[in-house]
This record gives C-alpha cells, structure tokens and sequence, in this order.
C-alpha cells in the first residue's frame, strides 16, 4: 500500500497597511455549481444545483436566483427541479447509468444555460482514521484517507473534508491500488465533532477546473464558487453570444464517510 503526505505551503508576509482601491463594478454573471450524484455503486441519484450572482470583488455577499427554471433531459425525457432555497433546486432521480448523457438546461432572465455529462465512476472510500502526524504549529489534526482505485481508467477524485476544505488528487501513482494519504485541519478543527467526509469520482476536465478553481480562490469566505475572485468558465453554453455562465455541471458516483477528531 501506497501512502503519501500532502504538506500545506505557508506564506508568510510582513505586517503592512491594508489599501482598499475602489475597482470599477463589474457586470453580473449566473454561476451554476450543479452535481448529478449517486451512491458508489449505485441506487437514487440527486441533482443538486445552486444559482448564483455573481457579486463585487470585496463583497462577501452571495446573491443567490430564485427565478431560475431548473430542467434535466436525458432518454429523451425533461425532469423539472424543484426550487428550495437561496438559488438551491433539486430533484431525485431513480438511478442513473454511464451508458447516458444528462444534459441540464438552467434558464434564467431568457437566457438558456446548458451543459452535458456523463456519469464517472467511482473507486472505493475504504477509511478516515486520525493519525499523529503534525506540521508546523504542532496543532493540526491529521486525517489518513484510504481509498481503493478502480484499475485501468485513469480516475480523478475530490475530497470535501467540510466546511469547504477541499483536495483534488488523481490515480497516476496508485492505478487500481489501495492508496493512503495524509490531509491536515488546522488548529481550529472542533474536537469531538463528527464532520462528513465525501469523496466524489470526477473527470479530468473538472480536475483541471477544480486544481485552478482552487488556486485562485484560495478555498477562504464562502467556498471557491462563492464570489468573483476570478472569471474561469466551466463546461457550460449559452443561447446567446453575449451571456456566458460561470461554475461546473459534473455526473458523479460519491462515497462518505464519517470522521471525529479527539
């Protein structure tokens, strides 16, 4: 069994005036973070999509369309997603197959969004265990993570290890093998809590998208999606020339896991 340790990089920077410069107000964007999801190995699928505005470079707020029509087609059928809140819809699906495309289709102020995928398969999340491993305050909590690859497919995995610490990470190293790897919360990780672990089977497409979503997001306020720190365009089309959507649609198999620091 494979095991590798991700160290987090520190930059430290001298204490300094903080300039605030007055940017010009950009225009609005739609972003659409959107997931088809289902258990690893199959059973009921959820489509969960979040629209949203995007907002200010400074600000923190979320605007969120509760307006949106919210549909997915697929076996020549349109299924319509229920709105719930904050730009949140959803919709349960009896099962999904990799033999399918999905498209969805999220219309908003009569512009047509559209994005189409296929269902990536999943290996298996076998463990979350807490480990004894630190590094440079001493007072983080290691978590070691264990998963099973599935051989020869060239998968790609995201982990959302809550609270939006998320790592993506590929199987060039651990092709169809068990592979155990090491991922830090900081000092202030809540001991005695239960957090949800969720590792999700991805494309390399979103890997790419997501290793530079990342990047530039710096995973702070709100989660990468949360305001317009950067304009990366995902895998979505538009109706018209003019109107682009920001954000992600992916088909997906998950696993999760629980996991308590003491």
């Amino acid at each position: 069994m494979k095991k590798i340790i991700f160290l987090l990089t520190i930059l430290c920077v001298s204490c300094e005036d903080v300039v605030t410069i007055d940017l010009p107000k950009a225009a609005e964007q739609i972003v659409i973070d959107a997931e088809l999801g289902r258990p690893q190995g199959g059973g009921m699928a959820t489509l969960r999509v979040l629209v949203t505005k995007t907002t200010d470079f400074y600000s923190s707020e979320i605007l969120s369309v509760d307006d949106a029509s919210v549909s997915l087609e697929y076996d020549n059928e349109v299924l319509t997603a229920n709105h719930i809140e904050d730009g949140l819809y959803t919709l349960d699906i009896p099962e999904i197959t990799t033999d399918k495309q999905y498209q969805l289709i999220v219309d908003v102020d009569g512009v047509s969004y559209t994005a189409k995928e296929e269902l990536v398969l999943s290996g298996t999340f076998d463990s979350a265990i807490q480990g004894d491993g630190q590094l440079f305050s001493g007072n983080e909590t290691e978590v070691l993570i264990t998963l099973t690859d599935l051989p020869g497919l060239g998968n790609f995995y995201l982990f959302d290890f809550s609270d939006n610490n998320l790592f993506v990470t590929r199987d060039r190293f651990y092709d169809g093998q068990p592979f155990t790897f090491s991922f830090f919360y900081d000092e202030l990780f809540p001991k005695n809590e239960e957090v949800t672990i969720r590792m999700v089977g991805i494309d390399e497409a979103f890997f790419n998208y997501m290793q530079i979503l990342l990047s530039h997001s710096g995973q702070s306020g709100g989660g990468p999606f949360a305001t317009a720190t950067s304009t990366l365009l995902g895998n979505f089309t538009s109706s018209t020339e003019v109107d682009v959507a920001l954000g992600y649609f992916r088909v997906v198999e998950y696993s999760s896991l629980p996991f308590t620091a003491e």
